[in-house]
């Protein structure tokens, strides 16, 4: 298991109209599950309980939404800067809106994968403050039976700016607030060219002003 947490390394201009967006102006879909798996220990799992969430697509099948896919997208140019990188597919953006509930305490919504290739890269873009942390498992897709006799080895707490990057097959999930009103996360699934989870960040450009 390995992620790199990556903070405020989109300008604190695109965090705000990031937040300004989705919290106050994006038509949001209703979706009655969190993972959308349905794998055998969710039932057996007392820590394990899922409900429903609001979605907005930014990006699916190559369709991005008109509204959003801008501004969504902009978080990878960001990426593609610090780390060298280039994006070649991506596979979806997603935002997730979980709604406070009280009764999550303890608990976390079912642990799943993004893609079951190590060829794809995840990262988990944080909106706003919130509570609900996003928990990180002991299993990727490509252990034998990755839903079974799962265990937490980290934990990343939600942080306007912040982002985290992993491999898209690591087992994790988020939860849904007990304080704030809300948890807004981006979801990317995407492949690159020269992406490492412990990419170093390039501090060798310099800036000279002509006159």
């Amino acid at each position: 298991m390995s992620y790199t947490i990556i903070d405020n390394f989109v300008p604190i201009s695109v965090q705000n109209n990031l937040e300004n967006m989705f919290q106050y102006h994006t038509a949001w879909n209703y979706s009655s599950y969190t993972s959308g798996n349905n794998q055998e220990n969710q039932s057996s799992d007392p820590l394990v309980k899922e409900c429903p969430q609001l979605i907005h697509q930014s990006l699916w099948n190559g369709i991005g939404d008109p509204a959003s896919i801008n501004l969504t997208q902009m978080v990878l140019y960001f990426l593609e800067y610090i780390s060298g990188c280039k994006v070649n597919d991506i596979h979806k953006i997603k935002v997730n809106m979980n709604l406070l509930d009280e009764s999550f305490k303890d608990k976390y919504h079912p642990p799943h994968a993004d893609h079951k290739s190590n060829e794809w890269f995840s990262l988990i873009y944080y909106i706003k403050d919130s509570d609900g942390p996003t928990r990180f498992f002991n299993k990727t897709t490509r252990d034998p039976h990755p839903e079974k006799d799962l265990k937490v080895v980290g934990e990343v707490d939600p942080k306007k700016g912040r982002a985290i990057l992993f491999k898209s097959n690591q087992m994790h999930t988020g939860t849904c607030p007990l304080k704030t009103e809300n948890r807004l996360v981006i979801n990317y699934v995407f492949q690159a060219e020269d992406l490492k989870i412990n990419f170093e960040k390039d501090n060798t450009s310099s800036l000279r002003y002509v006159a």
